[in-house]
């Protein structure tokens, strides 16, 4: 079943109506920038507040969900949730460099076979690492 979620946009006078699916939506509320790998087995997310990066694992395939991440300035890294299906999300704290960007993507990773990575989302665009709006 694909998850579907729903945007409000203002059309002169009127409101539109969309479906669109989850993982190209980005969501209000405490994670707001929301990516989630191709199969919807794992989510991530990007929190500017505290410059967090956060990594759900929400499939029993026996893979971790990686959130991959990388500045406009070099930096790179990744926030794994190695615990299991539904074991709760996994939140990394980095310190950013507020005047640039982040963005995030999210795999799959087997580590008992490393095979790399699977089922990666594409990238986010780009984020203000203080505000987080693209």
């Amino acid at each position: 079943m694909k998850k579907i979620s729903f945007t409000l946009a203002a059309a002169g006078a009127g409101v539109t109506l969309m479906a669109v699916p989850a993982h190209a939506t980005w969501y209000p509320g405490a994670w707001p920038q929301h990516a989630y790998t191709n199969d919807y087995n794992g989510e991530g997310a990007f929190q500017a507040d505290g410059d967090w990066i956060m990594a759900n694992d929400l499939g029993e395939d026996h893979k971790s969900t990686v959130t991959r991440w990388e500045t406009d300035y070099g930096r790179e890294g990744e926030c794994k949730a190695t615990g299991g299906a539904f074991s709760g999300r996994e939140e990394c704290n980095y310190d950013f460099a507020e005047e640039h960007k982040v963005r995030i993507k999210v795999c799959l990773r087997n580590y008992s076979n490393d095979i790399g990575w699977e089922n990666c989302s594409t990238w986010t665009p780009w984020l203000s690492i203080s505000t987080g709006n693209a």
